[in-house]
């Protein structure tokens, strides 16, 4: 239907909008540490029907302090170690995913994962960058609720766009068999990610997150992935164009105004009636990530880096695919096919000695 049609929709829209490109300026004319991580939580808080309670606030604030403080100590303790601390890491990243299976919520998750691919590379490179993150992703996490609570107190929700949001149940699987597939496809990438060295952060994160999404939805994972990098590409051309706009007028005014547009343009394609609309999210968590690091103090060459950033994404991307291809073929996610395939090669093998 238009959107013109449906206020809970055209609130919804402004809401996000208002409340993300507000949210960027304060924190970027601020300056509070690790403030474009502030906007992306908002951005993933207002997606919501509805404002985050305080009781699940303060449990994933818990969650963060907990699982960002214990990777802390555990990578310094043992980085001196690399058996050690690479068993550590495939620990950690397998706990992670059978919480998921547990019915976690996913930003508990995506921090959980977090705390066990990204901190340690950063404790590798810097122990006291590693302890800013520690101390401001819970700090920016609770100031991005205050805020999301303000916006949704600024334009209310309607019980009609409460309802529209509601999602079907998930089928459900074996989750021993999650775990597994989760396992082989992430935990190799992150070994060799670190045996390599690389800083591509972006992608480790990415490849964790999409082994996650796509662990029960083979069938569809093409799909899904086209979907997401169709996302993150359109969200990564518009940050490159407001980072071109923003270099022909260097003033921190019109950084601020061309992320206003871009805000409110993604944030129209989120709440249309396109097939597509919930990329529209996607696209803006994009547009943050990497409009806020180009316009950082630290951000020369950030149109290169963006373009580099999109790569990593789409490389996590590939990864993930051609890796559940091959895991497929060992460990389906229904048993009864793994089954059919041992029999099979039995047959192949009692054929081949007689």
């Amino acid at each position: 239907m238009p959107i013109e049609a449906n206020p809970a929709l055209e609130r919804r829209g402004l809401r996000l909008a208002t409340g993300v490109s507000g949210n960027f300026a304060l924190a970027i004319l601020i300056g509070w540490p690790l403030a474009t991580i502030c906007t992306v939580f908002v951005v993933l808080f207002l997606q919501a029907p509805g404002p985050m309670p305080p009781i699940a606030i303060r449990t994933l604030f818990r969650h963060a302090v907990v699982f960002l403080v214990a990777s802390w100590v555990f990578s310094t303790a043992l980085a001196p170690y690399p058996v050690a601390f690479l068993m550590a890491l495939a620990l950690a990243v397998a706990t992670c995913f059978y919480w998921s299976t547990k019915g976690a919520g996913m930003l508990s998750v995506v921090l959980a994962l977090m705390a066990a691919l990204m901190l340690p590379t950063l404790v590798l490179t810097s122990q006291d960058l590693a302890l800013i993150l520690v101390i401001w992703i819970p700090i920016n996490l609770v100031l991005a609720w205050l805020w999301t609570v303000a916006m949704f107190h600024f334009f209310p929700p309607t019980p009609q766009g409460a309802a529209a949001a509601a999602k079907p149940d998930a089928p459900h699987y074996d989750p021993n068999r999650l775990v597994l597939r989760m396992s082989l496809v992430t935990i190799p990438f992150a070994i060799y990610f670190y045996l390599v060295g690389s800083g591509a952060l972006v992608t480790l994160l990415f490849v964790a997150i999409l082994s996650q999404q796509l662990s029960a939805a083979t069938a569809a994972g093409p799909i899904v992935a086209k979907n997401m990098m169709k996302a993150n590409f359109i969200g990564g051309l518009v940050a490159i164009a407001c980072y071109e706009l923003t270099v022909i007028a260097p003033v921190m005014l019109t950084a601020l105004l061309v992320f206003a547009v871009a805000a409110f343009l993604l944030s129209y394609w989120f709440i249309s009636d396109r097939p597509d609309a919930s990329m529209g999210g996607t696209a803006l968590t994009t547009t943050v990530i990497l409009f806020g690091g180009s316009i950082a103090p630290f951000g020369k060459d950030a149109d290169v880096k963006m373009i580099d950033r999109l790569v990593q994404i789409g490389n996590a991307l590939i990864f993930v695919l051609i890796a559940y291809i091959v895991v497929d073929a060992f460990f389906p996610l229904d048993p009864a096919k793994q089954d059919r395939h041992r029999r099979g090669l039995r047959g192949l093998l009692r054929r081949a000695k007689t």
